[in-house]
């Protein structure tokens, strides 16, 4: 009977040490897949970032210009504009988008007016984009990549028309 209580003992122990071995390796089979998605998405990673850098780097980053039915020229930059007949347009959203191209064939007409003077104030600025979430709201299906291409020509135009004209740097003195 003495040595009854010390085969429990030792069995009891055993079976602690079984346990702690089947968690120890479910947590380590956790770790191995873990690891595994890891490598998985590194290796396409590399994959992306060696099919990028197979690409020629002396080719020119070509912005593609949207599907547009009256773009027009500007100082040798093809510029997208999407104009709608009146009339071709209803339904839902119609007159915000019309209000819209209405903004933007002002601020187009200021444009071709002078070619120094600046054409898109802060408040021309402003009216473009509150139409433009307006017309967004309320025809959301609509196709706006020309409208947003048109914008961001007008903003580049206007930052080279008031870009600030470089400062003389003084001549240094001659010390005595």
């Amino acid at each position: 009977m003495k040595y009854l209580f010390t085969v429990l003992f030792l069995a009891g122990v055993h079976l602690a040490q079984a346990q702690a071995g089947l968690l120890g390796g479910a947590r380590l089979a956790t770790q191995v897949v873990t690891m595994a998605a890891r490598n998985g998405k590194a290796k396409a990673k590399v994959k992306t970032k060696a099919a990028a850098e197979e690409t020629p780097s002396s080719a020119p980053v070509v912005i593609p210009t949207p599907a547009s039915n009256s773009a027009f020229t500007y100082q040798g930059q093809q510029v997208a504009r999407q104009r709608t007949a009146p009339g071709t347009l209803s339904g839902k959203g119609s007159a915000e988008i019309m209000a819209l191209e209405a903004v933007l064939e002002q601020t187009h007409q200021a444009l071709l007016t002078d070619s120094a003077q600046s054409f898109l104030p802060a408040a021309q600025l402003d009216a473009i984009r509150t139409a433009a979430r307006e017309a967004a709201v309320a025809r959301p299906s609509w196709d706006y990549s020309a409208y947003h291409h048109e914008v961001a020509f007008y903003q580049r135009e206007e930052a080279r028309r008031t870009a600030p004209a470089p400062v003389a740097k003084p001549k240094p003195r001659a010390r005595k």
